[in-house]
Parts: structure tokens; sequence; C-alpha cells
């Protein structure tokens, strides 16, 4: 029995074709999908009471309050109805053939492995590389997020070194182990993800799905399925021009991801770098257009994460 858990919000219209994809490829079959609402706007939950009646056979958990994503996960692997084999998927996730069979016949025959993800396919169809990623380090910040990026951002080595996994082979038939799988979709045994302590609640947004395969892959080996493939319509949730808030979070994340699983001294360093990084890049901005450097998107971006680094 597979349950698959979908946190939503605000992204109520493109989970109906998620749920309905999951539902033509896979019939009624052994499995339960178990929607929670992340305290969505009114426009989102009245589609939502829609796709209750659409699919009666949803389970729809509403909370009245927001909370973390890792959090919503949980409550949703909580209010499964079975605890065998646990997906937590996007509501940007749409089936292109049947999966939950197959892939929970892997991890049966499998035993060494802790999670499992089919390709994630964007809209042009191709293997999205970006989200299966290395762990984060204070070089990857350097060379990837701070003002020396672009030296580093074309190059295939740096990038396969230290942000994304390259060498996955997606014309291959066997598995491809990798370090990292997103929670875009994410296949594992509910012991596995209760015996790794489920999702960090820390996170309040981003790096959640890093940490959850940091753990799991601490005991077990994690791969990809090159032979199925879903389609990944990646960032609904976040599809704004105005989004510089993002930068912030993310960084924040990942002093919070050094500091747990590096130590203390390392994410001390990492916010030291960083605070020198956007200060930086403030100072710059405010050289080269004094009474507009606050309108652009890069200064709100990098006064945004030094502000939440004074409150964090």
């Amino acid at each position: 029995m597979v349950s698959i858990v979908i946190v939503n919000f605000n992204t109520s219209d493109i989970l109906g074709s998620s749920l309905s994809s999951v539902l033509h490829w896979e019939g009624k079959g052994d499995y339960e999908i178990v929607v929670v609402d992340n305290c969505s706007d009114e426009k989102n939950i009245s589609i939502l009471d829609k796709h209750s009646l659409t699919f009666p056979n949803v389970k729809f958990i509403r909370l009245k309050e927001q909370v973390s994503f890792s959090e919503a996960n949980n409550i949703g692997a909580e209010g499964s109805s079975h605890k065998e084999f646990l997906i937590i998927m996007n509501p940007d996730i749409l089936f292109t053939q049947p999966l939950l069979n197959e892939l929970s016949k892997i991890m049966n025959d499998n035993k060494e492995i802790g999670a499992l993800s089919p390709l994630l396919l964007g809209e042009d169809k191709n293997f999205q590389y970006s989200y299966f990623q290395r762990y984060p380090t204070i070089r990857r910040f350097i060379y990837f997020e701070s003002i020396f990026a672009k030296l580093f951002i074309k190059s295939r080595h740096f990038n396969n070194k230290y942000l994304m996994n390259l060498d996955i082979n997606v014309d291959s038939k066997e598995l491809q182990f990798t370090e990292q799988i997103p929670c875009a979709f994410f296949f594992t045994s509910y012991n596995i993800f209760k015996e790794t302590g489920m999702m960090d609640k820390s996170y309040k947004l981003f790096f959640e799905d890093v940490d959850l395969s940091y753990r799991v892959n601490q005991k077990y080996k994690l791969a990809i399925v090159p032979q199925y493939k879903v389609l990944h319509l990646s960032g609904v949730s976040f599809a704004s021009s105005d989004n510089w808030w993002m930068y912030g979070r993310f960084v924040i994340s990942m002093i919070n991801f050094i500091r747990i699983h590096n130590g203390v001294l390392k994410a001390f360093l990492l916010r030291q770098i960083v605070k020198l990084n956007s200060s930086v890049v403030l100072l710059g901005e405010i050289i080269k257009s004094p009474s507009k450097a606050s309108l652009q998107y890069r200064y709100k971006k990098h006064k945004y994460l030094l502000d939440l680094l004074k409150e964090d």
C-alpha cells in the first residue's frame, strides 16, 4: 500500500491536474492520496472544495494555521491510513505512466535502498539535473551563490562536484545512485521515514528534502529509476516576478543545514562569508545608483538576507 502525501499551498489549480494524472495511470490500485492544505487563500480553498467533490476518495486535511513544509508533510504522513510505502510529492507532479507497483517492488527487492525517484522531466521533456544536488558546503556558496558565481557557474567540473549530480545516466537501464532526492517526488517506506526522524521542522523553507535525504543516506542508498518518468512543472508555488525574498530564505536554510550536520563553527564561518558577500553587493548597488538602489531586485534580495541574519 502506497500513501501519496501532497502539501498544497495556493496551488489548487495544478493540484487538480496532478490528482487526475495519478488516478488516470494508477486506477483503483492499492494506494491512497492525502492532500494537506497549508492554510491557502480563499480562492484556492474554493477550488479545493471542488476537488473534494471531484475526487471523493482523496483524503483532504485542512490546516487552520500555516506551518512549515516539513511539518505539513509530517502531518500528512501521520494522517495516512496505511503505513507501508510513502511518497512525498509536490502538487506540480504529473504521472505519465504507472509507477506505484514498480517502485514498491524495487524497494522490496533492494533492502539497501532507502528512497527512490523516477526521472523528473521538465516541460521541455529534459531531465532536471538541478533537483538532484550535492550536499551544501561553504565552497558551494562561494562558487554558486556569491559574487564569484560568474566565474564557476558554467564549469561542468565545479557544477558536478559541488552543485548537482551530472553523473546520472538517464539512458541507463540500471538504478542510478545519488546523494539527494528532492521532495518533488520522494518514494520511501513509512518505517524508514519514521526511523530517520521524519522531516525536520526547523527548516522553514528550502533544504527540507536535502536534510531528509542526508539522514536517510546515512544508512541507506538513494536511487533514481531511469525507466520511469514523471512530468515536473517546477516552481508553480513561487511563480512570481517579485520573489526577491527567496534568496534570503534559501541561504538561511543552507546555514541551518551546515549547523545541524557540520557543526556550529562551520555554520558561523558561512554566516560571516554570507554577511560580507551581501554587504559588498549592497555597496555596489548604492554606488551604481544612489537614488534607486533600494528599488533594485538585487538590492532587495541581499538587504532581506541581511535582515534575516539579524533575526536568526
